[in-house]
């Protein structure tokens, strides 16, 4: 699974999100220690161990009054609890209350963020976010969900869970963060483990990019250069797989919507969105080319890093249920893992779920929908602001879903999740799932987010499919394409049976494609997905290159794959590990060539630099010099190419297109010229000034080597410098496989392979949010120089909580 700008699926997405709306500063501007003496008396209030790392002795209560009756926790070496409970209640009254133990202000921030409270606790910094969660009415959207869900198996496995958080809460040592900041975290409710739900949703699918497009073309006209429909490669999802029964194959939509200009709309609204550049890897191979005949699933998702990590471990047991894997704090279930029969991973479609609709407005108070002035739905609220005067915010609804206004202008936005969705469902029967069968009846409650899944089971069936709903928009009654906004008041980009905050038909005729006609491919031999484009004929309107990734990481993972395949040598466990920490980078291998070419217009200092890069293999190590200057050029290439032309219409480098797009640019490309001098540019100018100012970057920052620059730096969002995570050197880079971003420090989240009886996983820190665990930031070291611990489905470590009492008694 991947994420928006920031990754607000944890507390540094926070921070990240109101530094980007308030346009710079902290998170939280709090009085905490100098030293970390004044955390000692938290230790263990959040921890499983303390003391001797083998005996796990608890630092707190070791048995727990529980309604649900009797389950038992045993963490391991790893800090992984396994909770083993007779009963579903059982089991999941026991993890809410091990997670709130290690993860409890994590939960906090992302539902404060989620319900616009974060001003509550960080002061005026955060007001902008907050008005923009309470106008996009994630909570409302939230309850819709909970209503239904609520009485199913689901329903009751997250009320046994969040009656386990308010256990502890109510009775446990609160994590050192609120006592900082002189706060109690008010009781979890089901609509908040929901609304960690619709918060991942949003990441993964929620953007403004409607608004981007038509101003491009507003701005530009065709630009179809720079922003073609599609990608010239062919490294799609199932178009390069080999093997398998695919479905479908099909005409696209027509191209719908209105251009105009939105820059002050987007510009405003841009760092709530998802961030394009942040993406995942997943591959599946079948038995046919393993040594053992049992297929293997492969993946890592690229999200936010960050101390304590996006995702918690757990193996979670009961009579009839067996899973392992990984989990977003606040939710109960497995979100990317293992059963004892199946196995499956996710990565982000890219897919379009969101559309933008502007009004005729007679009046302040109405707006025109087809022949019908209708009231605009607004009530006030009003945002309490820590230190400063509380701030009103004014909510307005539509037919069409929350109506946003920002810099005179408005726009409505219509986004799948903002109604009554099932995951929740969905995520439960996967934790249940003993064959393919069981996975595919999951799956079709899974509304959003949008997600490309592989997987894999016993039988030796392997699956490919994108999840989620992807509704058809309709004007005059054809089907349309949704990349730029609607005219609503014409009846442009219709939506049918979605009804946003309320239950929402999805079943409705015509409404969305078809389950068994979403692309999806049955026992692939070889299929690898990373965020590049699904397939070239969906048969519907599915999303347009901006939406997808470069395709460097999904060619590599098909040429490594392929040969591996094609040698006759079978593929292991230990050879997905080593394709997961492949540092080789296409990306390069389409720039280098051309700075070669471009020495000729370099200064002789420069042009030296450039020769480094003669018989460079393109690998991103960390001791390498020509992979420093090459990142630090390609952080440099598209403004040098494009500042001109887009700085002057007063668009910033958020428009940029594709690396891709740019390397597919001719030689003499209009782009290419510099609209301020006289003469007329071409590549090889654009690239030696590039070049020239990564070399002047490295000298004026005194880097020598790829890892003087490429450093994980992970930083608790409180500004207390014993919580940071130790700062580590690391190998890869945006477009390599083994993937880390420093610039937005997002990267590998959840390493994992699963190949019959073997399985590894890896975080990159620990399981713990006390710092003084020693499950704090254990697995940092090996994350960071691709190492990984066994995930096996039993049970390990001694017993450091036992549940007693309901059926007990």
């Amino acid at each position: 699974m991947d994420s928006l700008r920031g990754a607000a699926v944890s507390v540094v997405a926070l921070a990240i999100l109101v530094s980007a709306a308030v346009g710079g500063g902290g998170y939280l501007s709090l009085a905490a220690p100098a030293s970390g003496d004044a955390w000692a008396p938290a230790y263990g209030a959040n921890d499983g161990s303390v003391g001797e790392q083998a005996t796990r002795a608890v630092a707190g209560a070791r048995t727990v009054e529980s309604p649900y009756g009797p389950a038992t926790v045993r963490i391991d070496d790893d800090g992984v609890p396994h909770i083993e409970a007779e009963s579903e209640g059982a089991l999941y009254y026991a993890v809410g209350y091990v997670q709130a133990r290690d993860r409890l202000f994590q939960m906090d921030i992302q539902r404060r963020l989620m319900r616009g409270q974060t001003a509550e606790i960080a002061g005026e910094a955060a007001v902008e976010s907050d008005r923009f969660y309470r106008q996009m009415g994630f909570a409302d959207a939230a309850e819709a969900s909970w209503d239904e869900v609520e009485g199913t198996a689901a329903g009751d496995a997250v009320e046994a869970y969040t009656a386990g958080v308010n256990t502890y809460i109510d009775t446990g040592e609160l994590p050192t963060e609120f006592r900082l900041n002189d706060y109690e975290p008010d009781e979890w409710t089901p609509t908040d483990s929901l609304l960690v739900g619709k918060l991942i949703a949003w990441q993964l699918t929620g953007d403004f990019r409607d608004a981007e497009t038509a101003t491009i073309r507003d701005t530009f006209g065709n630009a179809s250069d720079l922003y073609p429909e599609r990608l010239d490669h062919d490294a799609t999802i199932m178009d390069r797989s080999q093997g398998g029964e695919v479905t479908p194959d099909g005409a696209r939509a027509a191209v719908s919507g209105r251009a105009g200009d939105f820059s002050e709309l987007y510009e405003s609204l841009s760092g709530f969105e998802r961030d394009l550049g942040i993406g995942s890897n997943s591959w599946v191979v079948s038995g046919e080319h393993t040594a053992d005949g049992a297929p293997i699933v492969a993946n890592d998702p690229h999200l936010s890093l960050q101390a304590p990590p996006v995702w918690y471990e757990m193996h979670l047991e009961t009579g009839d249920m067996n899973t392992r894997g990984v989990a977003f704090p606040g939710l109960p279930f497995t979100v990317i893992g293992r059963t004892e029969n199946v196995s499956w991973g996710f990565t982000n479609v890219g897919a379009d779920q969101t559309d933008l609709y502007t009004f005729a407005r007679p009046s302040e108070d109405t707006y025109v929908y087809g022949n019908e002035t209708r009231e605009i739905q607004r009530e006030v609220e009003t945002i309490e602001v820590a230190g400063a005067e509380d701030v009103e915010v004014t909510i307005e609804r539509t037919v069409k879903g929350p109506l946003l206004e920002r810099e005179g202008q408005e726009v409505a936005v219509s986004w799948l999740g903002l109604t009554g969705t099932r995951e929740a469902m969905a995520v439960y029967d996967l934790n249940r799932a003993e064959d393919l069968d069981d996975v595919r009846e999951a799956l079709r409650r899974f509304d959003t987010p949008t997600q490309n899944i592989v997987a894999a089971d016993r039988n030796g069936g392997t699956l490919f499919r994108i999840t989620g709903k992807y509704p058809y928009r309709y004007t005059d009654g054809e089907r349309v394409a949704g990349n730029l906004p609607f005219n609503a008041t014409e009846g442009e980009g219709e939506w049918r049976g979605w009804v946003p905050y309320g239950e929402t038909d999805w079943n409705a005729t015509g409404a969305f494609v078809p389950y068994n006609e979403v692309p999806h491919v049955d026992d692939p031999d070889v299929l690898a997905t990373a965020n590049q484009r699904t397939t070239d004929a969906p048969g519907f309107y599915l999303a347009y290159s901006e939406r997808y990734a470069d395709p460097y990481r999904g060619e590599r993972i098909y040429q490594r794959l392929e040969a591996r395949v094609d040698s006759g040598e079978p593929v292991t466990a230990a050879f997905m590990q080593e394709l997961q920490r492949d540092t080789r980078s296409l990306a390069a291998d389409g720039y280098v060539p051309e700075i070669l070419d471009a020495r000729s217009e370099m200064s002789a200092e420069v042009r030296a630099e450039a020769d480094t890069l003669e018989g460079w293999d393109s690998r991103l190590s960390r001791d390498s010099r020509a992979a420093l200057l090459y990142a630090l050029f390609r952080e440099e290439v598209r403004n040098a190419t494009l500042y001109d032309e887009f700085h002057l219409e007063g668009l910033d480098s958020g428009y940029y297109p594709h690396h891709y797009a740019l390397q597919q640019l001719p030689d003499d490309s209009r782009w290419f010229d510099d609209t301020r001098t006289p003469e007329t540019e071409t590549r090889a100018d654009v690239y030696a000034e590039a070049f020239a100012r990564a070399v002047e970057r490295a000298e004026r920052e005194g880097w020598e080597t790829y890892g003087d620059y490429n450093v994980v730096a992970l930083d608790h969002p409180f500004p207390v410098g014993f919580l940071d995570y130790p700062e580590l050197a690391t190998d890869g880079g945006p477009f390599t496989v083994s993937n880390f971003r420093v610039t937005s420090d997002a990267g590998s989240s959840w390493r994992m392979v699963v190949a019959g009886d073997e399985s590894y996983g890896v975080i990159p820190g620990g399981q713990s949010g006390n710092p003084y665990s020693p499950h704090y930031d254990d697995q940092l070291d090996d994350w960071a120089n691709g190492r990984y611990h066994a995930i096996p489905t039993e049970a390990s470590g001694p017993v450091v909580i036992r549940f007693v009492g309901g059926e007990d008694e």
